[in-house]
This record gives structure tokens, C-alpha cells and sequence, in this order.
């Protein structure tokens, strides 16, 4: 009688667990926003009552093709508008849902992961805004590549370039020369932006002289351009420089490698 006693016990036991662990799976699957397969860090709804990341349903929308301002619903297929209504009480329903261990695995982790990139993008910010010079380096950079919980704004990224290369911030110096060189978030000034781009160069920053070499080595700079161009980047993989930023640039040794012996083989 004890073996059947225990035996039945176990089985309501094991049938508890499973129905707790079917309904955390559908509270978890009616929160994934159908276009990312993840938990939403900014929640919002769209006409066809779906919970939706802002970013992917406004890119959706923007990139689809419209019928009298109307677009076909991702989830539903019907033609609906494209307003779209935040939903701040669904954000607090995921983090306290996480935070008990309601939801957990991946889509947890990735959510906690945009929480922290949340936090450091609001601080970055109030760094910048208070006057620290390489915070506005490192705002800029984000903006410049969309990366860490920035959107990628190339007129936000030259703005921040732009304030901490006149707080005295050579990196920024660096960065505005070059958004000024390719007219990245402001009007093309070639002039100006090789212009701070030579003086980086000058106090020995391997990044200026990369952006120097890349600009030169294109097709129709003329022969003391490209001349110019190898010179920049063989004393740029000869190291040098003091302050090597290549890497940290995500460039790499190996792009400027690649661009000298391409000049090279051209002679």
C-alpha cells in the first residue's frame, strides 16, 4: 500500500511540474514578438491586437508594401494601419516574470542583456552631456555603427564627434575628420577632414593614418596620392604609432595589410 501510496504521489507530483511547465511555456510564447522570436524590451501593439519590439513592426512597416496606408499584418495576414501603441505594463509584466525565474533560457538572458545595454546607453549619455570628453567619443561611436543598444545615426554620431574633438578629445578629432572626409552625418569638407585627420596623424594615432592610407588608395587619387596612401599605412603596420587603435576600430591589421599590398601590386 505504501509503494502504490508513493507511487501515486510521485505521479501527481510529476503532473504538477509539467502543467506548471506548459503554462510558463505559453505565457513565455504569447510575450515573443513574431518578428524578432524574442521578449520585447520596448513593447507596443499594433492594429491587429499583436505584441510587437517598436523597432522590428516600424521596420516592417516602413520596408512593406502599402494598399491606401494599409500593410498586411505579419501574424494575421488582414490589411491593417500602422499606428502602433506602446505598452509600458507589458515591459513590467516580462521583467518581473524574469526576475521570479518565470521566464528563463536564452530569451531571458538576451532581454537582461538589452537591460544592461539600456542602463549603459543612459548613462553614457548623462557622462556626455556633463562633459566627459571621451563619453562623448564613445556616444559617438555608438551612434556611428548602431551597436550596444544605439540605433545607427550618423548625424547624432558627427554630432558627439564633433564635441569631444573640441574638448580636446584627439580620438573624436580623429572621428570628425573622418565623417567630414566621407560626409558621414554632415556635409562633405575634404579638406577640413583631412586637414584633422593630419593633425591626429601628427600625434600619433594609427587610426588617422589608416583613414589617410584608405581615402589615397582609391581609384583615380594619382600617383603622389597613392604614394601618400602607402606611406601612411606602412608606418601604420609598422607600429609605428603610440596610440593603436586599429583593432579597438574593429579595422584590423589585416584590412590595412590587404590595402598595401594592393597598391603594391598595382606599381
Amino acid at each position: 500500500m505504501k509503494n502504490k501510496k508513493r507511487s501515486s504521489n510521485e505521479m501527481s507530483k510529476l503532473e504538477k511540474d509539467s502543467e506548471a511547465k506548459r503554462q510558463k511555456q505559453s505565457v513565455e510564447s504569447d510575450l515573443i514578438c513574431p518578428i524578432t522570436h524574442e521578449l520585447p524590451f520596448d513593447p507596443v501593439h499594433a492594429e491587429d491586437g499583436s505584441l510587437y519590439e517598436r523597432q522590428a513592426i516600424e521596420e516592417y512597416f516602413a520596408t512593406t508594401t502599402k494598399s491606401e496606408g494599409k500593410v498586411r499584418s505579419p501574424v494575421k495576414g488582414v490589411m491593417i494601419g500602422t499606428s502602433i501603441f506602446a505598452a509600458p505594463h507589458i515591459k513590467n509584466t516580462i521583467e518581473s516574470l524574469i526576475s521570479n525565474d518565470m521566464i528563463t533560457g536564452d530569451v531571458a538572458n538576451k532581454w537582461k542583456e538589452r537591460a544592461k545595454e539600456k542602463k549603459y546607453a543612459e548613462d553614457l549619455l548623462k557622462d556626455a552631456e556633463n562633459g566627459d570628453k571621451i563619453a562623448m567619443f564613445n556616444l559617438g561611436t555608438r551612434y556611428y555603427t548602431g551597436e550596444k543598444g544605439f540605433k545607427k545615426d550618423r548625424k547624432e554620431a558627427y554630432k558627439w564627434f564633433k564635441k569631444a574633438n573640441a574638448a580636446g578629445c584627439v580620438e573624436g578629432t580623429v572621428m570628425e575628420g573622418k565623417c567630414l572626409l566621407e560626409g558621414h552625418g554632415v556635409e562633405k569638407d575634404e579638406v577640413t577632414g583631412m586637414l584633422y585627420l593630419g593633425m591626429a596623424e601628427g600625434q600619433g594615432y594609427d587610426l588617422a593614418a589608416y583613414f589617410i592610407g584608405e581615402y589615397f588608395s582609391r581609384e583615380g587619387q594619382g600617383l603622389n596620392k597613392k604614394m601618400l596612401a602607402r606611406k601612411m599605412l606602412e608606418k601604420v603596420l609598422n607600429g609605428n604609432y603610440t596610440h593603436k587603435h586599429l583593432n579597438a576600430a574593429a579595422i584590423g591589421i589585416e584590412k590595412a595589410k590587404a590595402m598595401l599590398d594592393h597598391l603594391q601590386s598595382s606599381d
